[in-house]
């Protein structure tokens, strides 16, 4: 068969990028996850710079990662026990550290056309944030995120979170042809793994661009109150809440 033509056409100005940004000019996963829910929980939080309180269970979350990424560096002897049920995979990536095939905590920072840039830079429009990368080959590399909590009903966004990781990678890395992403549910001992080709992962990238850049140029930030958007947001509870539209 005879192509008529050089490039798709849903490709054409996929990655348009815009002339001025909004008052919230770069984002993450979790942030535009915030924002696609409610975007008046972004005014609040990124506009008027209300910070949200932290809970029992972020605070659980932040530790555990902080003690996986001090035993894979070295520097616990003993695996914490919150990390026992994947006790092969940490003693695994510990070796693999040690042998410099193991990059922690990676901080990548995208501008508006996907190049690399510095997390804190002016021009920083995107941030992406893994628990560990392990380039295996000159084409080849996984990405792992812990998780911390429940896996019911996290599926979707979680997937979500993984292909966005994927595209990440082929953009940080132009010479990788395949990106697998590995979720470790720490909690459950329970491992999701998917493999994308870039072929794969690409086809995406397009959506991905124009849902940061709805974010990143939004001037009006209307509510969307609803049981299930309130039901983690602080912002209407207590005696002067800064959203009066909260439904609890």
């Amino acid at each position: 068969m005879e192509l008529t033509q050089e490039k798709r056409p849903d490709m054409d100005n996929a990655l348009a990028v815009p002339d001025l940004l909004g008052p919230v000019s770069a984002w993450s996963y979790s942030a535009l996850k915030v924002f696609e829910e409610c975007p008046y929980r972004t005014y609040i939080s990124r506009v008027k710079r209300i910070a949200e309180p932290s809970s029992p269970a972020a605070d659980r979350g932040t530790q555990i990662h902080n003690e996986a990424e001090d035993y894979v560096k070295g520097e616990k002897d003993a695996l914490p026990a919150n990390l026992e049920k994947f006790r092969e995979d940490f003693e695994r990536l510990e070796e693999m550290y040690r042998q410099g095939l193991v990059e922690l905590e990676g901080e990548w920072a995208f501008d508006l056309e996907w190049k690399k840039t510095g997390w804190m830079s002016q021009d920083c429009w995107a941030r992406i944030k893994l628990d560990a990368f392990i380039k295996q080959t000159e084409t080849s590399a996984v990405v792992i995120d812990y998780k911390t909590g429940k896996k019911f009903g996290n599926e979707i966004p979680h997937s979500q979170q993984c292909l966005l990781y994927a595209i990440a990678a082929f953009m940080r890395e132009p010479e990788l042809e395949f990106v697998q992403t590995e979720l470790w549910y720490l909690d459950h001992g329970e491992k999701t793994v998917k493999g994308y080709s870039r072929d794969e992962a690409m086809v995406f990238m397009p959506g991905f661009h124009q849902r940061a850049v709805t974010m990143t140029t939004a001037t009006d930030f209307e509510p969307q109150p609803s049981k299930q958007n309130c039901r983690w947001c602080s912002f209407g509870k207590g005696e002067e809440p800064p959203c009066q539209w909260g439904i609890y």
